[in-house]
């Protein structure tokens, strides 16, 4: 009952993390199995689905680690420049399944960096210690990521228009 309920939202963590569904299976695979050994672990300090969507994301990142080894980020301790949110001017063009792809397209550590800093939420900190780099790399990556992420956006949206 537990996979039948999660899986599907579990499933949609592990392909933003991933670059196929394959490897998303097996992230999610894995995660279960953590899960269901653990779960007389879960003390319900929060809900079930955010305790087993931390063990998604830390298998994807075990997955992650064992294919590229230790992530190598560049580090741009100089660089200050920020970029501001862009709103999507088409809304109804970006269905869930091309931003997913435009996210998997993503270099590894940029689309890692996005994820746990934009989607999870989690501090620069916290994912800096999580991909063993320095805070001033993770915010480099983050932008690097949005700023891809708002080229692809701004491309597709002009090829939309032409067609």
């Amino acid at each position: 009952m537990l996979y039948q309920q999660y899986a599907p939202a579990l499933f949609g963590v592990a392909l933003r993390y991933t670059t196929c569904s394959d490897d998303a299976q097996e992230v999610l695979q894995d995660a279960f199995l953590k899960i269901f050994s653990n779960i007389k672990q879960y003390k319900g300090e929060s809900s079930i689905r955010a305790w087993m969507t931390k063990i998604v994301i830390n298998e994807a990142l075990s997955l992650y680690r064992l294919r590229v080894g230790q992530p190598r980020l560049d580090n741009y301790d100089d660089y200050e420049e920020m970029i501001s949110d862009v709103s999507v001017t088409q809304p109804d063009a970006l269905t869930h399944e091309i931003l997913l792809k435009f996210i998997q397209n993503l270099p590894e550590g940029y689309r890692m960096v996005f994820n746990l800093c934009e989607i999870e939420e989690y501090p620069h900190e916290k994912v800096a210690k999580m991909l063993n780099c320095s805070e001033s790399t993770c915010r480099s990556q983050l932008f690097k990521a949005k700023k891809l992420l708002r080229e692809r956006i701004n491309e597709f949206n002009k090829n939309e228009k032409i067609l």
